[in-house]
């Protein structure tokens, strides 16, 4: 399987930047690099650390962000989990991917966005009585 990457802005509530960013297929989270995370936003705290395994044994996460990740010019958000010295710059993992039905095809390094993912929904709010 191939690895696709792609160069995308990051916009948080500090500011934005270009970044790299792997579609990693094969992690459950989406992971930033720490640099890059003050840079354009304010951690917060997790409520407990998360421990993911890497290639190259494991990597922890203490804090995180909210942001969005401009794709194909459309504002997607996401829950990004803080790695301090991810070699990536952004991994965005098989948990952004659900979110907003995004498919992969290595062979053409193309990343589809599924025009009907990006109608948000807010499932069990009622609307107004008539």
């Amino acid at each position: 399987m191939g690895l696709i990457s792609k160069r995308v802005w990051l916009i948080g509530l500090k500011g934005r930047r270009k970044v790299e960013a792997l579609f990693g297929t094969g992690s459950s989270h989406s992971l930033l690099n720490e640099r890059i995370a003050r840079a354009v936003g304010t951690p917060e705290g997790l409520p407990g650390p998360k421990v993911y395994q890497a290639a190259v044994g494991s990597v922890t996460a203490r804090e995180g962000i909210f942001a969005d990740v401009v794709l194909r010019g459309k504002r997607l958000t996401a829950g990004l989990k803080i790695v301090p010295d991810l070699t990536e710059e952004l991994i965005l993992g098989a948990d952004f991917m659900q979110v907003w039905h995004i498919r992969l095809e290595p062979r053409r390094g193309r990343v589809i966005l599924d025009p009907r993912a990006l109608r948000l929904k807010a499932v069990g709010l009622r609307g107004p009585r008539l």
